[in-house]
């Protein structure tokens, strides 16, 4: 998504800007991709079938080999979603020999900014601004101007960026800069890993087929992907192993298009997994965890009933440094409102140090009245693991009331671009929105 995402962008850049220098780039740079499009096609093949790392390698070659900016600004395009370290080169190695080229900026724009040289973006917004196209690009110049500073020109940028008409272009683009990388790229570097005999990594890699996330809002079930990768589980564990059993099945039910109960509940009694009388977890707590809420949607049984089948061997695993039992017991205490979700909050923060845990326990606190002050020791401690967390950030503001600073605001409008906060029924800028509204009337 990254990678289609730049190109369209500049695709419309180079359609829209004036003609001379820039049309003639436009031409130079798809001439230069036509040449070379059997390369591609080749780095592509080699992406799907798992080694985006080998195909990434055919580009760069073929970058280094002509050393031209256009050679370097089209494979920077191809790279920007699977290897951030080239695409930054190569992007920069294109604007130092065309420094006026606007859709050059604007590649370079990205890539300084993903790398958090927010003042060294800044005139490269600015250039492709200067075009008149592609306006919503004015809300990531936003997120610099803030992160340098500049509150009064950052809340200018944003409503310059007319966040009501272009929010899906503006989404868009900061799933881009902040989203994650290719699921091509993370798929293959999954396999790496299994390689190099880490099996554990199946289990990610079975997951991650299952849902391919191209960004923030879509995801799908690889198919192609998943059946070369449980080919693989096959091999590597053996058919008759247990984990591979367990992947197996709950690869066989998250695929299908209709779940219905029925197929679910043989499935599970078959493999003598979750439900039923003698049933088990699987060992792996992640799959564990997968078949839980496939068993509760599908109304086999409840929260209730799995925490008092489950909760003691959970906890024999979480004593075991099993932190993803622990999420598995912290999804069925949430479920069931059990207070003891405080306690096993807490324990995932102080064992792991893991935002998540830290996240959730805060808001635990904050339900039951004992956080009182935005400058609480423990939120404090909590914000300085995961500084851009958008949940820390919005108790900070409910704490302070009326006496919210300028400087709690900004923080919830940086964390709020690192990942969009949910709105009604996605992933959205209204909170982001709403909080440039809040800073721009106190400014």
């Amino acid at each position: 998504m990254r990678s289609a995402f730049l190109c369209l962008s500049l695709t419309a850049l180079l359609a829209g800007t004036r003609p001379g220098v820039a049309a003639d780039f436009a031409a130079d740079a798809k001439v230069w991709a036509e040449q070379h499009a059997s390369n591609f096609e080749d780095a592509a093949k080699l992406s799907t079938e798992g080694y985006p790392g080998d195909g990434n390698q055919i580009l760069l070659t073929l970058a280094e080999e002509d050393g031209g900016p256009v050679a370097a600004f089209v494979v920077g395009n191809a790279l920007y979603g699977s290897n951030p370290a080239a695409s930054y080169r190569l992007h920069l190695r294109a604007q130092q020999a065309l420094p006026n080229e606007p859709a050059v900026a604007l590649g370079a724009a990205l890539e300084q900014h993903r790398r958090g040289e927010y003042a060294a973006a800044i005139p490269n917004y600015r250039r492709v601004l200067d075009t008149g196209t592609l306006v919503h690009f004015s809300a990531l110049l936003a997120d610099c101007l803030i992160r340098t500073g500049q509150l009064k020109a950052a809340v200018a940028a944003w409503n310059q960026s007319d966040p009501v008409k272009h929010h899906p272009e503006i989404e868009s683009a900061i799933c881009a800069l902040y989203g994650p990388l290719l699921p091509t790229q993370r798929r293959g570097d999954l396999i790496t890993r299994v390689e190099k005999g880490d099996l554990s990594k199946l289990t990610d890699l079975i997951l991650l087929d299952l849902s391919f996330d191209a960004d923030w809002w879509t995801a799908k079930v690889y198919d192609e992907g998943l059946n070369a990768d449980l080919k693989r589980a096959a091999e590597l564990l053996g058919r008759k192993d247990a984990r591979y059993q367990a992947l197996a099945v709950y690869a066989k039910l998250a695929r299908a298009a209709e779940k219905k109960a029925s197929d679910i509940q043989k499935a599970l009694k078959d493999a003598n997994l979750v439900v039923g009388p003698g049933a088990e977890l699987p060992a792996d707590s992640q799959v564990a965890r997968a078949l839980c809420e496939l068993a509760v949607n599908a109304k086999l049984t409840t929260p209730a009933e799995l925490w008092a089948t489950y909760e003691k061997p959970l906890r024999a695993r979480v004593e075991n440094q099993d932190r993803d039992a622990l999420h598995l017991l912290c999804w069925l205490a949430a479920a069931t409102r059990n207070p003891v979700l405080t306690d096993l909050d807490r324990q995932g923060w102080e064992d792991w140090n893991d935002p998540a845990f830290a996240s959730s326990y805060m808001v635990d606190l904050f339900r039951e009245k004992k956080l009182t002050s935005p400058r609480d020791s423990q939120l404090l401690a909590a914000m300085a693991i995961s500084p851009d967390n958008a949940t820390l950030c919005n108790l900070r503001i409910a704490l302070a009331g009326e006496d919210v600073s300028n400087d709690l605001i900004v923080d919830a409008i940086k964390a709020e671009f690192r990942k969009l906060s949910f709105g009604e029924t996605r992933r959205d800028i209204a909170t982001l929105n709403n909080l440039f509204e809040v800073l721009g009337k106190r400014l």
